[in-house]
């Protein structure tokens, strides 16, 4: 068993709080590269959304530059079927107002910096976008919540157009917004938050929000994260330095729930493909690794060093796996890889991106049982 490998540290120039894991197509050759996409949020410099590329076998980090005119970048996310797409939710003056808008992009080729290439505005009228999310499959859809609704937007080459809309119902005063879609069955349903509420969209009902949770953590949800493996599971984080686990179809009371951070939670993101591996980032500026087994879709026993079939393994218990020091700022974002089961990258609004490994011990125990 090989030794735990330490961090690699990449610094931006500039602040930033957005950070996503490229979504690889299946061309040959590019199933096998861990990538990460990172925007700046500078209000004096021009801002950038640098693709990092990690080798696990030499521990290189290579990255590609790509400017971003219009503003400082708030939220960004990498298209599932099209790994050359990404949206970006990004400030910009629009007759004398500031005002947060949303657009597609092409990156242009590996290795050659230059402009992100435009393609397509989200017409939203003169409403601040908080935030987007791409459909999980093949579809060419995506999700944006501005100041008074949630839009659901369908994508051609040149052109995005809403074809549904639903009120939030606030009256534009949620000040905060983060969405989530259900990767499992036919992904017609979205988990929104805003502010201290979680609320669930299904497409193929009438335009309206049904109430899912009320103030599960405080004054204000930060993140959430379906559980890739699991239908009907869902984690949550917020002001109340909590990460809770929830099960849709019984939300009287959580699953579980962690308090592993002292500050605000920002980010909860579960692994794509062992699912009792949970991340969550803090302002607390630190990221943990949390095992989850009670709830997974699949028990993960201890190791038994004598090898013996007639005994019963014991399940892991549900704990913290590791802390991750690097940062020195609020975390803002963690996310896996999609490449490589074992690695994730964190953001923090320094402008630290810091990638990581899932301990060698912890990678076996999940391997052998």
């Amino acid at each position: 068993m090989s030794s735990d490998r330490g961090p690699v540290i990449y610094g931006l120039e500039s602040q930033g709080r957005a950070l996503t894991a490229r979504t690889l197509t299946a061309r040959a050759g590019e199933t096998d590269n861990i990538q990460f996409l990172v925007g700046t949020q500078s209000l004096k410099h021009e801002n950038q959304v640098h693709l990092l590329e990690y080798s696990e076998d030499n521990g290189v980090l290579d990255k590609t530059v790509y400017t971003h005119a219009p503003g400082e970048i708030w939220d960004l996310s990498s298209c599932p079927y099209d790994a050359g797409l990404v949206a970006t939710v990004y400030g910009c003056v629009v007759e004398g107002r500031v005002l947060s808008k949303a657009s597609l992009w092409r990156l242009g080729k590996e290795d050659e910096e230059g402009p992100l290439e435009h393609v397509a505005h989200l017409e939203l009228g003169e409403r601040n976008v908080r935030c987007t999310a791409w459909h999980p499959g093949c579809s060419p859809q995506l999700v944006a919540v501005d100041d008074s609704n949630v839009s659901l937007i369908k994508l051609t080459e040149s052109s995005a157009k809403v074809v549904s809309s639903v009120e939030l119902g606030d009256k534009g005063r949620s000040c905060y917004s983060c969405l989530c879609w259900n990767p499992h069955g036919h992904s017609n349903q979205l988990l929104l938050s805003m502010d201290a509420t979680i609320k669930t969209w299904d497409l193929r009902t009438a335009n309206k929000l049904s109430l899912c949770v009320e103030g599960p953590h405080g004054p204000c949800v930060r993140g959430m994260d379906f559980n890739p493996n699991k239908p009907h599971y869902f984690s949550s984080c917020g002001d109340d330095c909590t990460v809770k686990f929830w099960d849709s179809r019984h939300l009287g009371s959580p699953l579980a729930t962690r308090q592993d951070h002292s500050h605000w939670v920002w980010t909860v993101q579960y692994n794509l493909f062992h699912d009792q591996l949970v991340l969550s980032g803090s302002s607390d500026s630190r990221v943990v690794l949390t095992r989850m087994a009670s709830i997974a879709s699949e028990p993960l026993h201890a190791l038994d060093d004598e090898d013996d079939p007639a005994e019963r393994l014991p399940v892991l218990k549900d704990e913290v796996i590791a802390r991750y020091e690097e940062h020195e700022d609020s975390v803002y974002r963690c996310v896996w890889s999609v490449a490589d089961a074992w690695v994730f990258a964190s953001l923090s609004f320094d402008g630290r991106v810091v990638i990581n490994h899932v301990p060698s011990q912890e990678k076996f125990s999940i391997l052998t049982s």
